[in-house]
């Protein structure tokens, strides 16, 4: 008879924290059990406890206060899902005003990784851009964006200002069909600090962003980081 798959001990913390906030034990601006308490109900480790706290708080669940505790985030965090939609449209769809600021926009030979990402040759000029997006004046995510010029060798400043996947759609006569991916939680530098006024001691989401046009081809690769007191990350799948 085969064994059932053991659940880490983080995951069990983790769930615990998660049920108690949508069972509504755990309210806004709560808050949760304390480190030493949540090592003596589940018999862990000091490690182990932090792990499961620090990934509901790049999840936007939780935030933490040095020398006070952790607590629960606001109600209010705009959630990212994978349907592809530009950030424009789902500000817009939430009845936020976006924005964008142009941080660096220029054209660079794409290194090996980056050539790679994009199935280009090393070499390969491409569009180098970086953008702070916002809904309400307010900072959602930095976002670093990669594109080959030789497939868009209009891309202006201006056309980056507001949606990218319009021009492209309206350029290339070709939809945006799907996006592939990979999330992983890091501690915010300097540059992150800076741009969302965030706790340097709480991590938060980046994630790492291939986005293919209906005809197959990459449209681009892009890397984000988001502010995940005000914007979750949720993924959505079909069947």
């Amino acid at each position: 008879m085969a064994q059932s798959k053991r659940i880490p001990k983080y995951k069990m913390i983790e769930d615990y924290i998660l049920q108690k906030i949508k069972g509504g034990q755990y309210v806004k601006g709560s808050p949760i059990e304390t480190e030493q308490e949540l090592i003596k109900k589940f018999n862990v480790s000091r490690v182990t406890v932090r792990q499961a706290t620090n990934n509901l708080v790049a999840k936007g669940y939780l935030s933490r206060s040095q020398g006070s505790g952790t607590y629960v985030t606001n109600q209010k965090v705009i959630e990212r899902s994978t349907h592809v939609k530009s950030f424009t449209e789902e500000m817009l769809e939430t009845g936020k005003q976006p924005s964008t600021e142009i941080i660096e926009f220029k054209v660079i030979p794409s290194d090996e990784e980056i050539a790679n990402k994009l199935v280009i040759t090393k070499g390969e000029p491409i569009y180098y851009i970086k953008r702070l997006r916002k809904a309400d004046n307010m900072p959602m995510m930095l976002e670093t964006n990669y594109m080959e010029v030789q497939k868009y060798p209009d891309l202006s400043y201006d056309r980056i200002r507001n949606s990218k996947y319009e021009y492209i759609e309206g350029y290339t006569e070709e939809t945006i069909d799907q996006s592939h991916h990979v999330v992983v939680p890091i501690m915010p530098s300097d540059e992150i600090v800076r741009y969302f006024n965030c706790d340097p001691s709480n991590p938060l989401l980046k994630v790492l962003n291939t986005t293919y046009l209906s005809n197959g081809q990459i449209l681009d690769y892009t890397e984000l980081l988001l502010n995940v007191e005000e914007y979750q990350y949720q993924s959505i799948r079909g069947k």
